[in-house]
């Protein structure tokens, strides 16, 4: 199956998915801790499984060093872990910082399961 196809895929299975809650929104808007309680396990895979195809595909489409340069360290960073991880990972997030439910969900993953952004409160440091 051709990597286009499989965009599409997952493009579609992340809009049905989300399509309830994209009901109740009158505009666009980015999922956040407030969202992500809310879903089923099989969305927050959805969910994660789409950001990280999306940057594959990013990366993919770029060629050798075109590549935007948060979903090439996405993949870089991520490789190394499961859908599953990352998806506790976020859950974990969410549950020790209960204060934070408004920060968006790619946000939570680029800072707990990445060093892309450093977790707040700590300076970036260099690579």
């Amino acid at each position: 199956m051709s990597i286009v196809r499989k965009m599409w895929i997952i493009g579609l299975i992340i809009m049905f998915a989300g399509s309830n809650l994209a009901l109740a929104e009158s505009k666009g808007f980015m999922w956040d801790g407030t969202h992500w309680k809310d879903l089923t396990q099989e969305i927050k895979v959805a969910y994660i499984k789409g950001i990280g195809n999306m940057a594959d595909f990013e990366v993919a489409a770029g060629g050798h060093g075109r590549a935007g340069c948060i979903s090439q360290a996405f993949v870089n960073e991520l490789k190394t872990k499961t859908v599953a991880q990352i998806v506790q990972e976020v859950d974990g997030y969410y549950k020790q910082n209960p204060d934070k439910m408004n920060k968006s969900v790619i946000e939570v993953v680029l800072r707990a399961s990445t060093a892309l952004c450093p977790p707040e409160g700590k300076p970036a440091g260099k690579k």
